[in-house]
């Protein structure tokens, strides 16, 4: 199955109040920043497709077997750009880990008091730093004991 459909079949079968993955207390939060083109995302499904950095991403987590079932993905904006309730979350989630991508997603963390650590967003390092390990793969590999 390609990673982005499993990844949103998780949020059903969990019964994830939104974003996609696996909604299991525990698991590994990841948040990006917002849904590239809100007007063509009704969901909000974060990293959801299989072009651009979406698509550049799933291939690497793929390539690495990083499973999917450890990992639940929201974005911090909401289609109307508002910031999602990342606190509320965290209190029903529990997550092991935050991990924030990008800018939009640390000050979230940031603003809401949770612990996390910070990567680079995968647009920005697929655009500028291709050719370098992307350091968010191998720590979900350590994270995940993969």
């Amino acid at each position: 199955m390609i990673r982005h459909l499993k990844r949103i079949q998780l949020a059903r079968e969990t019964n994830a109040p939104y974003g996609a993955g696996s909604f299991t207390p525990g698991n590994i939060l990841i948040i990006g920043e917002q849904a590239s083109d809100p007007s063509t995302a009704p969901e909000q499904l974060p990293f959801c497709d299989d072009v651009g950095c979406s698509g550049w991403l799933n291939n690497l987590l793929e390539a690495e077997n990083i499973p999917e079932e450890s990992l639940f993905w929201v974005n911090a904006k909401n289609n109307d750009g508002t910031l999602i309730k990342l606190k509320e979350l965290t209190k029903v989630l529990i997550p092991s880990m935050i991990f924030a991508l990008g800018k939009t997603a640390e000050k979230l963390c940031i603003a809401e008091g949770v612990n996390y650590k910070s990567f680079q967003h995968p647009q920005y390092h697929k655009r500028f730093k291709s050719k370098q390990q992307y350091v968010l793969i191998s720590q979900l590999k350590e994270t995940c004991s993969c």
